[in-house]
């Protein structure tokens, strides 16, 4: 099983914002377990936080156009992108 982009920020997080925890992670051996369960955590988190935005602000139905649709998706992931960024720093 690989790190999805969650996984990947998370690690990058812990590399460079909390280099002894990542570094007591590698030697124990338990890094990629530790990864892959925040990588679950944030996953689901991300879901929740779109649906929420989704009720928050949903689509117009003057966006019938398919344009208008992907502008729409786009902000969307974009702002569950940016809650996610945030949550990162739980790691």
């Amino acid at each position: 099983m690989q790190l999805n982009k969650y996984g990947k920020l998370a690690k990058k997080y812990l590399e460079k914002y909390k280099p002894y925890k990542f570094q007591n992670l590698i030697m124990d051996g338990s890094i990629m377990d530790y990864l892959y369960d925040f990588q679950n955590h944030l996953n689901s988190y991300a879901n929740l936080v779109e649906f929420e935005l989704k009720k928050k602000y949903p689509m117009n139905s003057d966006r019938n156009s398919f344009w208008e649709q992907v502008k729409y998706i786009n902000m969307i992931q974009e702002m569950v992108y940016e809650f996610v960024k945030e949550e990162i720093k739980l790691v």
